[in-house]
């Protein structure tokens, strides 16, 4: 992340010495300040920066397909007559997650349309998520499970 940080300020940088802060302009200091910070993470031993920002790219494509199919089953249940809710409440352990990983898991399950994390228990050893498609608590918990490692693998390795 610290990584991503120095990019964005080169490419500000650069677009401070160019004098212009169009959108080509800072796409083309994003783009030389990549090949800065990948030639300083190289030669520090830290390398991987375009595996890392590949990883978070990924990781946010994904997040905006379950964020569109989610929409579209909230949508579906808006326009379609009947109840078609089957509301549940599950508890979705988090213990092996440090503080971040779970604040930043949390808000990726409520901003995702039809769940909501109510609460974390005092030992915050679990996640308290109401979900308005839980019929199937193993589904329910599959779908989070997948994205704990996605979001894991993504954004916090």
């Amino acid at each position: 992340m610290k990584q991503f940080l120095l990019n964005l300020v080169l490419a500000l940088t650069w677009c401070l010495l160019m004098g212009s802060f169009d959108t080509w302009n800072f796409i083309a200091g994003l783009l030389v300040g990549s090949l800065v910070v990948s030639g300083y993470t190289n030669a520090t031993g830290q390398g991987g920066y375009y595996n890392k920002m590949w990883r978070i790219v990924s990781f946010t494509c994904y997040f905006i397909t379950i964020l569109i199919k989610s929409n579209l089953q909230i949508a579906w249940e808006v326009i379609t007559p009947g109840w078609g809710c089957t509301p549940r409440v599950i508890r979705y352990a988090v213990g092996d997650l440090t503080d971040v990983q779970r604040v930043t898991l949390a808000n990726c399950i409520t901003l995702t349309p039809g769940t909501l994390v109510m609460d974390i228990s005092p030992d915050k050893q679990f996640l308290y998520i109401h979900s308005m498609y839980g019929k199937h608590r193993d589904a329910v918990v599959k779908d989070i499970d997948h994205l704990a490692m996605r979001l894991q693998k993504g954004v916090f390795s």
